[in-house]
């Protein structure tokens, strides 16, 4: 007999954290797990009055589905079942989605992705996410930002239900293959930063009613803030306003990379977390770049990396690449450091024969 949860909507347990090895756990069992991120008004209508729609669902499907409570604007449906029902599940679910339906589109829908996953569904210059939008019909983006506190990235995908539903297959087909790599903390809405959801393609202001649509190329970053990545590439978007406040050329300024900056664009970034050590609070930051840009980030010997590490104040370590398309690099230090360490790695590549190969002039 399955065990039923005490409460359908997972009330119970409100700060109950997330298996971290969710996914390779469900993958290693032959089932795949979806969380889909939706506003708190659209969860109530899959859990039903008193728990009746969720107890149907589980019952009908034969899946484990969770949606736990939350005092933010969102909260996230997590279904755990056979690939072969998990689109069963989401042809029954989407259209109960309010925030799923926009004035342009009659289906939107956010599926949160590990931000090891992004890079592969990306692709070398955006190739794959270009081949998903065309083989499915749907529009589909990743956003740069990881929701807060998370590593996790949210991946939009709009249009009607059979592209969206046909997008969602393939996503699981490509990211089955994948193991997720570097730490993994799934996201909790109980962090919820209302003036960060435009950034990460969460929902914004109130409960009453949908969010405005993102649409094929989102509404553009604000000023002085991250933009985000719909796949196309590193400086698609950028960091705008030049380089951190306080911050100094100094050596790295001497080897020709300093003097009055461009823009720095920021790749890939999400925050994955901090901690506290004195009076300062040290974060862990990650950000992509392409496998092939490796080189330029090293310089010969490390004495590229070895500068910034030195100019920033910040730990960064490289992954190797693995045969992957790209690589991810891992900052941790305080929130000026990140920035720093961020703007210079920004103009290694900027600067570099190989970046401006590839991104043409910055």
């Amino acid at each position: 007999m399955k065990r039923e949860h005490g409460r359908d909507d997972d009330r119970k347990f409100p700060n109950k954290r997330q298996r971290n090895d969710g996914f390779m756990e469900a993958i290693s069992n032959g089932k795949f797990e979806l969380r889909l991120l939706v506003s708190s008004k659209s969860a109530g209508a899959i859990i039903g009055k008193g728990g009746d729609n969720i107890k149907r669902l589980r019952s009908e499907f034969d899946a484990h589905i969770q949606v736990p409570d939350s005092n933010s604007p969102e909260r996230i449906i997590n279904v755990t079942a056979d690939p072969g029902v998990m689109l069963d599940i989401m042809k029954d679910i989407l259209p109960r989605l309010e925030d799923a339906q926009t004035d342009k589109d009659a289906c939107e829908v956010r599926v949160l992705i590990h931000q090891s996953h992004a890079g592969a569904l990306i692709g070398r210059s955006g190739s794959k996410i270009k081949e998903l939008r065309e083989k499915c019909g749907a529009r589909m983006k990743i956003f740069q930002h990881c929701a807060p506190g998370s590593t996790d990235r949210v991946l939009l995908t709009s249009g009607d239900l059979s592209s969206c539903l046909k997008m969602i297959e393939n996503v699981m087909a490509e990211l089955k293959e994948i193991p997720i790599k570097g730490p993994s903390t799934p996201y909790n809405p109980n962090n919820y930063e209302n003036n960060r959801a435009h950034d990460y393609g969460g929902f914004e202001g109130s409960m009453s009613g949908p969010p405005r649509s993102m649409g094929k190329g989102g509404p553009p970053p604000r000023s002085g803030g991250y933009g985000y990545s719909d796949g196309r590439g590193l400086g698609d978007y950028g960091y705008r306003g030049g380089p951190p406040q306080g911050y100094q050329a100094g050596t790295y300024g001497s080897a020709g990379y300093g003097g009055p900056p461009p823009p720095p664009a920021n790749g890939y970034y999400g925050g994955v977390g901090g901690y506290g050590t004195g009076n300062q609070t040290l974060t862990t930051a990650q950000v992509t770049i392409p496998s092939n840009l490796g080189g330029t980030i090293i310089g010969k010997g490390g004495e590229r990396i070895a500068r910034i590490r030195q100019e920033s104040g910040a730990q960064i370590t490289l992954e190797a690449a693995q045969g992957q398309p790209e690589r991810i690099i891992t900052i941790t230090g305080t929130e000026h450091q990140i920035h720093t360490a961020q703007y210079l790695l920004q103009q290694c590549v900027r600067t570099s024969h190989e970046g401006r190969e590839q991104f043409g002039p910055m």
